[in-house]
């Protein structure tokens, strides 16, 4: 077994050695005037836990966090196989590179998953 501590004050998960800690998420963004959409989907075969919030990033020659000034209530959301769910973000971008984060849940460990995208 393999004890993986999880950044902030998340639960520690145990997974045993040789396990892959993977977990797919399909997300789609859209920017629109005013508001960023989000669909998030889950392709794999098994229930897979995430929460609401969103990290955003900005490309200006490096990856630069940005703060959408929001407040995310800290609320798990299951996503049975093939589910998807939609989030919507009142946030005005001007043209650019931005990337969204989201975090999965697999096993008590926390696992970051990106989606980049463009903003014309």
């Amino acid at each position: 077994m393999k004890i993986i501590k999880i950044p902030s004050k998340d639960s520690v998960g145990v997974i045993t050695v040789g396990t892959p800690l993977e977990v797919e998420l399909d997300i789609e963004v859209k920017p629109r005037k005013g508001e960023l959409v989000l669909w998030v989907s889950n392709p794999n075969t098994v229930k897979v836990e995430i929460d609401n919030e969103i990290e955003l990033y900005e490309y200006i020659g490096f990856w630069q966090k940005l703060d959408p000034e929001i407040v995310f209530l800290n609320r798990r959301i299951v996503l049975i196989p093939g589910e998807t769910i939609e989030q919507r973000i009142p946030v005005d971008l001007p043209p650019g590179r931005y990337k969204v984060v989201k975090f999965a849940y697999v096993k008590g460990a926390k696992i970051r998953v990106e989606r980049e995208f463009t903003v014309r």
